[in-house]
């Protein structure tokens, strides 16, 4: 009598949690079911995971991209405008000056300490990562995703192997405005007023998050004009000094197109080698392309938030005539949610293709150097460009079919997101 009274308070509790708000009642992760304090053990375990991998690989090496932060750095910690710098003596400094001036500040850190800048401006990249991990998982979980998915969500992005090539070893730091660019668009979701600070941060630390600036004003999950402007507005202070003593040289640089050099994964390295083509009509292809890019954005305007975020970026990879395997990280985020929640078909599959695309070509496998592992594949791999191309226009393609810029106003249920649209995502 007892047991059958106690399996009758156990089952009673077990409904009463299940009706609390918040509370995601029956996490079952791999078949088991987990007691109500394991979905935040889960999460802390990863991390701590996440950073044991990475500590290892922070000493190992530099790659070329933060050989030239570094130059840059040094020059302005010594007060130089980089901005002055002639092409020809050193590869530009092409972002907003934010993150240069962090790692003017990290280079004195380093002179005055002794330390390691190479290891000191990694830092900053580890944190990024993790930031994005926690806010992937937060952002399964108001989702209403099982902690379990929201795990498995962040585990896919802190244990990518490109993830970490790209941050713990090579030091670039596009996860940075990406950990940032999450949060805008994040908090544009929960109505939250972090989306025009963090996008402004966003936008100040690369330019990438300012191609998604369309999507962001038009269509489904649009924002409030006056938060874009004031994103746009908090990106100037972001830019002092240099916005105000060499604004020519700042702008000149920060929104140079140069897509045109046909390197790295993209598909138009086959272009110079056409006979009726050769390398300027090969040019003139790649300029239409890019000039496509802001038309091709249109067609996603019906899709969800991070539908728009994954296919956005999905869109530049397809449209540049230079792609370097860094560019494939920043639809990645987008890509796990679309895929794990919207249940889009393609984006776990493009996650794996863009992941293997980038270990098997990119500047560790084209340089010989003892951390520098052999090329399975020649470089570039002209088959594997033209692949990652087909496989990323199959999946944008599938997206604007799923929500398709045509459809009428009244049986779009709802573009900010009612819970008409919410449902139709879930199906």
């Amino acid at each position: 009598m007892a047991e059958e009274r106690r399996g009758e308070e156990q089952t009673v509790a077990r409904a009463r949690d299940a009706r609390r708000p918040g509370r995601a009642p029956g996490d079952v992760l791999w078949g088991r079911r987990w007691p109500g304090h394991a979905p935040l053990l889960l999460p802390v375990a990863l991390l701590l995971g996440a950073l044991a991998v990475r500590l290892p690989l922070l000493g190992l090496t530099a790659g070329y991209d933060l050989r030239v932060v570094a130059g840059m750095a040094r020059r302005a910690a010594g007060g130089q405008d980089v901005y002055a710098l002639g092409v020809q003596r050193l590869a530009p400094w092409a972002y907003f000056p934010l993150l240069l001036h962090l790692d003017a500040g990290l280079m004195r850190l380093a002179a005055h300490t002794g330390w390691s800048f190479y290891l000191l401006a990694k830092l900053p990249v580890v944190a990024a990562d993790v930031g994005i991990g926690v806010l992937l998982y937060a952002a399964l979980r108001r989702r209403g995703q099982a902690g379990g998915r929201a795990a498995v969500g962040m585990a896919l992005y802190l244990y990518n192997p490109l993830v970490l090539y790209n941050g713990a070893f090579y030091g670039r730091f596009d996860a940075i405005a990406l950990a940032f660019l999450v949060l805008a668009l994040e908090g544009a979701g929960a109505g939250a007023g972090l989306c025009a600070p963090a996008y402004a941060l966003a936008s100040a630390a690369k330019t990438f998050p300012l191609f998604l600036l369309p999507l962001l004003a038009l269509g489904r999950d649009r924002q409030d004009p006056r938060r874009l402007l004031l994103a746009c507005a908090l990106v100037v202070p972001l830019s002092l000094p240099e916005v105000v003593t060499d604004p020519g040289g700042l702008l000149s640089h920060a929104f140079l197109v140069d897509r045109f050099g046909f390197e790295g994964l993209s598909w138009n390295l086959i272009l110079p080698h056409l006979p009726v083509l050769g390398r300027p009509g090969a040019a003139g292809v790649a300029r239409v392309g890019a000039a496509l890019y802001p038309v091709a954005l249109l067609l996603l305007v019906r899709a969800p938030l991070s539908i728009k975020a994954a296919c956005a970026y999905a869109l530049f990879v397809l449209l540049s005539g230079t792609v370097y395997e860094q560019y494939l990280l920043w639809p990645l985020p987008f890509l796990i949610v679309a895929g794990l929640h919207h249940r889009r078909r393609g984006a776990l599959g493009l996650i794996a293709l863009d992941t293997l695309a980038g270990l098997v070509e990119n500047e560790y496998t084209g340089r010989p150097g003892p951390l520098h592992y052999a090329a399975v594949l020649p470089n570039p791999c002209l088959p594997l460009n033209v692949g990652l191309a087909v496989a990323t226009l199959t999946f944008v393609a599938a997206q604007v079919r799923q929500d398709p810029p045509w459809r009428r106003r009244g049986a779009a249920a709802g573009e900010r997101g009612t819970p008409d649209a919410e449902r139709r995502d879930r199906a």
